[in-house]
Protein backbone atom coordinates (compact mmCIF):
# COMPACT_ATOMS: atom_id res chain seq x y z
CA UNK A 1 0.00 0.00 0.00
CA UNK A 2 1.25 3.46 -0.88
CA UNK A 3 1.81 5.91 1.94
CA UNK A 4 -0.16 9.15 1.82
CA UNK A 5 2.99 10.95 0.69
CA UNK A 6 3.63 8.45 -2.13
CA UNK A 7 -0.03 8.58 -3.19
CA UNK A 8 0.01 12.37 -3.47
CA UNK A 9 3.40 12.33 -5.21
CA UNK A 10 1.82 10.22 -7.98
CA UNK A 11 -1.10 12.64 -8.24
CA UNK A 12 0.95 15.85 -8.24
CA UNK A 13 0.27 18.09 -11.22
CA UNK A 14 -3.15 16.63 -11.84
CA UNK A 15 -6.38 18.49 -12.41
CA UNK A 16 -8.02 17.43 -9.16
CA UNK A 17 -8.83 19.52 -6.12
CA UNK A 18 -7.17 18.73 -2.81
CA UNK A 19 -10.43 17.48 -1.25
CA UNK A 20 -10.91 15.06 -4.16
CA UNK A 21 -7.42 13.70 -3.64
CA UNK A 22 -7.99 13.29 0.10
CA UNK A 23 -11.24 11.44 -0.60
CA UNK A 24 -9.47 9.22 -3.13
CA UNK A 25 -6.71 8.44 -0.63
CA UNK A 26 -9.29 7.69 2.05
CA UNK A 27 -10.91 5.20 -0.32
CA UNK A 28 -7.55 3.71 -1.24
CA UNK A 29 -6.49 3.30 2.38
CA UNK A 30 -9.87 1.88 3.49
CA UNK A 31 -10.71 -0.61 0.77
CA UNK A 32 -8.30 -3.47 -0.01
CA UNK A 33 -10.19 -4.24 -3.23
CA UNK A 34 -9.24 -0.82 -4.65
CA UNK A 35 -5.55 -1.61 -4.23
CA UNK A 36 -5.74 -4.76 -6.38
CA UNK A 37 -5.10 -4.55 -10.09
CA UNK A 38 -8.00 -5.08 -12.47
CA UNK A 39 -11.70 -4.35 -12.18
CA UNK A 40 -13.10 -3.52 -8.76
CA UNK A 41 -14.85 -6.37 -7.01
CA UNK A 42 -16.11 -5.82 -3.48
CA UNK A 43 -14.54 -8.22 -0.99
CA UNK A 44 -17.28 -7.46 1.59
CA UNK A 45 -14.60 -6.79 4.21
CA UNK A 46 -16.78 -4.21 5.99
CA UNK A 47 -14.00 -1.61 6.27
CA UNK A 48 -16.20 1.05 4.69
CA UNK A 49 -19.09 0.17 7.04
CA UNK A 50 -16.91 0.72 10.10
CA UNK A 51 -15.65 4.15 9.01
CA UNK A 52 -17.08 7.24 10.73
CA UNK A 53 -18.19 8.62 7.36
CA UNK A 54 -21.44 10.48 6.99
CA UNK A 55 -23.65 8.19 4.90
CA UNK A 56 -26.19 10.49 3.29
CA UNK A 57 -29.36 8.85 2.06
CA UNK A 58 -30.56 9.97 -1.37
CA UNK A 59 -34.12 10.82 -2.31
CA UNK A 60 -34.05 7.69 -4.51
CA UNK A 61 -33.17 5.56 -1.48
CA UNK A 62 -36.15 6.93 0.44
CA UNK A 63 -38.48 6.44 -2.52
CA UNK A 64 -37.20 2.88 -3.03
CA UNK A 65 -37.70 2.06 0.65
CA UNK A 66 -41.25 3.42 0.48
CA UNK A 67 -42.03 1.18 -2.51
CA UNK A 68 -40.38 -1.78 -0.75
CA UNK A 69 -42.34 -0.92 2.40
CA UNK A 70 -39.08 -0.75 4.40
CA UNK A 71 -40.38 1.86 6.80
CA UNK A 72 -38.10 0.34 9.46
CA UNK A 73 -35.09 1.72 7.60
CA UNK A 74 -36.70 5.13 7.10
CA UNK A 75 -37.61 5.34 10.80
CA UNK A 76 -34.00 4.62 11.80
CA UNK A 77 -32.56 7.50 9.75
CA UNK A 78 -31.14 10.52 11.55
CA UNK A 79 -31.94 14.08 10.53
CA UNK A 80 -28.69 16.06 10.48
CA UNK A 81 -28.63 18.90 7.97
CA UNK A 82 -25.33 20.31 6.87
CA UNK A 83 -24.92 23.92 7.82
CA UNK A 84 -27.18 26.03 5.61
CA UNK A 85 -28.08 23.16 3.31
CA UNK A 86 -31.73 22.38 4.05
CA UNK A 87 -34.21 24.03 1.72
CA UNK A 88 -37.77 23.68 2.95
CA UNK A 89 -40.29 22.28 0.54
CA UNK A 90 -42.94 24.73 -0.58
CA UNK A 91 -46.43 24.03 0.81
CA UNK A 92 -47.51 22.79 -2.62
CA UNK A 93 -44.47 20.53 -2.93
CA UNK A 94 -44.95 19.18 0.62
CA UNK A 95 -48.63 18.40 -0.04
CA UNK A 96 -47.76 16.67 -3.32
CA UNK A 97 -45.23 14.51 -1.50
CA UNK A 98 -47.79 13.65 1.20
CA UNK A 99 -50.36 12.64 -1.42
CA UNK A 100 -47.78 10.51 -3.23
CA UNK A 101 -46.76 8.77 -0.01
CA UNK A 102 -50.33 8.15 1.15
CA UNK A 103 -51.37 6.74 -2.23
CA UNK A 104 -48.41 4.38 -2.32
CA UNK A 105 -49.12 2.61 0.92
CA UNK A 106 -52.61 3.83 1.87
CA UNK A 107 -51.14 5.28 5.03
CA UNK A 108 -52.59 7.55 7.65
CA UNK A 109 -51.91 11.26 7.37
CA UNK A 110 -49.19 11.54 10.03
CA UNK A 111 -47.10 8.74 8.52
CA UNK A 112 -47.54 10.21 5.04
CA UNK A 113 -46.34 13.58 6.31
CA UNK A 114 -43.31 11.90 7.92
CA UNK A 115 -42.40 10.15 4.68
CA UNK A 116 -42.87 13.39 2.74
CA UNK A 117 -40.48 15.08 5.17
CA UNK A 118 -37.96 12.22 4.66
CA UNK A 119 -38.08 12.73 0.89
CA UNK A 120 -37.70 16.51 1.24
CA UNK A 121 -34.84 16.20 3.74
CA UNK A 122 -32.99 13.64 1.63
CA UNK A 123 -32.82 16.08 -1.30
CA UNK A 124 -30.17 18.08 0.57
CA UNK A 125 -28.28 15.22 2.20
CA UNK A 126 -29.89 15.89 5.58
CA UNK A 127 -30.88 12.28 6.27
CA UNK A 128 -28.09 9.95 7.25
CA UNK A 129 -27.74 6.31 8.24
CA UNK A 130 -27.59 5.67 11.96
CA UNK A 131 -24.15 4.90 13.37
CA UNK A 132 -22.84 3.64 16.66
CA UNK A 133 -19.32 3.19 18.01
CA UNK A 134 -18.80 0.19 15.69
CA UNK A 135 -19.94 1.98 12.52
CA UNK A 136 -23.14 1.57 10.54
CA UNK A 137 -26.10 0.31 12.58
CA UNK A 138 -26.84 -2.24 9.83
CA UNK A 139 -23.38 -3.82 9.92
CA UNK A 140 -23.67 -6.87 12.18
CA UNK A 141 -21.43 -9.92 12.56
CA UNK A 142 -19.29 -8.83 9.63
CA UNK A 143 -22.21 -8.45 7.19
CA UNK A 144 -24.55 -5.73 5.96
CA UNK A 145 -28.04 -6.73 7.04
CA UNK A 146 -29.67 -4.56 4.34
CA UNK A 147 -27.18 -5.34 1.56
CA UNK A 148 -29.88 -5.93 -1.10
CA UNK A 149 -31.44 -2.51 -0.43
CA UNK A 150 -28.46 -0.59 0.96
CA UNK A 151 -28.19 3.13 0.28
CA UNK A 152 -27.08 4.22 -3.16
CA UNK A 153 -23.83 5.69 -1.82
CA UNK A 154 -22.90 2.33 -0.30
CA UNK A 155 -23.73 0.46 -3.50
CA UNK A 156 -21.52 2.82 -5.51
CA UNK A 157 -18.54 2.71 -3.14
CA UNK A 158 -15.83 3.35 -4.17
CA UNK A 159 -17.03 6.26 -6.27
CA UNK A 160 -14.60 6.18 -9.16
CA UNK A 161 -16.28 9.29 -10.56
CA UNK A 162 -14.97 11.25 -7.60
CA UNK A 163 -11.42 10.71 -8.74
CA UNK A 164 -11.58 9.44 -12.30
CA UNK A 165 -7.89 8.65 -12.65
CA UNK A 166 -7.61 6.63 -9.42
CA UNK A 167 -7.13 3.36 -11.31
CA UNK A 168 -4.51 4.85 -13.62
CA UNK A 169 -2.74 6.36 -10.63
CA UNK A 170 -2.55 3.02 -8.84
CA UNK A 171 -1.33 1.19 -11.94
CA UNK A 172 1.70 3.53 -12.14
CA UNK A 173 3.21 2.15 -8.96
Amino acid sequence: MLSRQEFFAHARGGKHKAEELYAAYETYSTCPAVRRKGAFKCMRCGNCCRRPWRIEVSVYDVQRWIYEERLDIIRSLEYRPRRGSFRRASPCEARSLEIMCSSLLELDESLSAGLAFAIAASRDGSLIMSKDEDGCAYFEDGLCTIYETRPEVCARFPDAGLFESLTALLEKR
